[in-house]
C-alpha cells in the first residue's frame, strides 16, 4: 500500500488526504494508518491538509515502478593474468561459487570510492581503482525466464595489502561463468565513464 501511495507522487507535488483516498479507492482509516507511517519514516511531509514527498526521499522517484530495475554492480579484479583475488559467495545467486569482489554502486558514489568502500567493508583490503575495463549487461536465466539483470562495471584495482590470489584456470569450474569470462576477455580494455552532475529544477 505504501508503494501505491508513493506512486501518486510521480506526477503530483502535493496531494490532499481526500485526493489520495479517491485515487486509491481505500478506506480512510487504513489510508490514515499508512500515511502516518510514511510521515514518521520521513518519506512524506504533512503540511496542513497536504502531503508531499520529503526532499531526502526524492531519490526514490526513479525506483517507483511496478517493473523491476537492472542493478548496477561493480566487479573488482585485483591480480594478474593468471591469478586474481576471489572469494566464496554466501548469498544467492551463485551461492558457494568463487566470485570477484563486488557490490552495488550507491547514489552519489564515484567508481573509485565504490571500489574503496567495497574492498574495505567486505574484505578489509585497502584498494584503489586503476581503470574501468568494461560495462556489460548480464541477464540471469532460470529455465526460459530471466530472473535477474545486472549492469556489470568491471574494473581493475590495486592494493599494497598482502592478499591471497587464486589460479583462474585451475579453478574455472568453481568460478561464476560471467566473472571468469570477464577476467579472461576484458583485461586489456579501457572504458571511460563520465560523471555528470545535474541540478534539479
Amino acid at each position: 500500500m505504501e508503494r501505491k501511495i508513493l506512486n501518486l507522487f510521480l506526477k503530483n507535488h502535493r496531494l490532499k488526504f481526500n485526493e489520495i483516498e479517491k485515487n486509491l479507492d481505500i478506506r480512510s482509516n487504513k489510508l490514515a494508518y499508512h500515511l502516518k507511517k510514511l510521515v514518521e519514516k520521513g518519506v512524506l511531509l504533512k503540511e496542513g491538509e497536504s502531503y508531499s514527498l520529503s526532499e531526502t526521499s526524492e531519490y526514490i522517484i526513479p525506483y517507483l515502478s511496478e517493473k523491476n530495475n537492472v542493478l548496477s554492480i561493480i566487479l573488482i579484479k585485483i591480480g594478474n593474468k593468471k591469478e586474481v583475488f576471489l572469494y566464496k559467495r554466501e548469498k544467492r545467486p551463485f551461492k558457494d561459487f568463487l566470485s570477484l569482489p563486488g557490490g552495488r554502486l550507491l547514489i552519489g558514489e564515484s567508481i573509485n570510492s565504490a571500489v574503496k568502500r567495497i574492498m574495505q567493508t567486505k574484505h578489509e583490503i585497502s584498494a584503489n581503482l586503476v581503470k574501468i575495463n568494461s560495462v556489460s549487461l548480464e541477464n540471469i536465466k532460470k529455465g526460459s525466464k530471466i530472473i535477474n539483470s545486472f549492469m556489470l562495471i568491471f574494473v581493475e584495482a590495486k592494493t599494497k595489502d598482502k592478499i591471497d590470489l587464486i589460479n583462474i584456470n585451475k579453478n574455472k569450474s568453481k568460478i561464476i561463468t560471467s566473472d571468469y569470462n570477464l577476467i579472461n576477455s576484458k583485461n586489456n580494455s579501457d572504458v571511460k565513464i563520465d560523471t555528470i552532475i545535474t541540478k534539479k529544477y
